[in-house]
């Protein structure tokens, strides 16, 4: 649920900023994918 609902809030805040959202979009993005690549490990080992 959470997830779903800070993408919808993500991409408000990015419609509302969009000049400097998409940088600010991206960072967001690759913080998120290195926390999930690490719960992927932890369930793996």
């Amino acid at each position: 649920m959470a997830g779903a609902f800070w993408g919808t809030r993500v991409m408000e805040i990015v419609k509302k900023h969009d000049s400097g959202g998409l940088v600010w979009k991206r960072i967001k993005l690759t913080s998120t994918r290195k926390a999930n690549a690490k719960k992927r490990l932890h369930r793996v080992w």
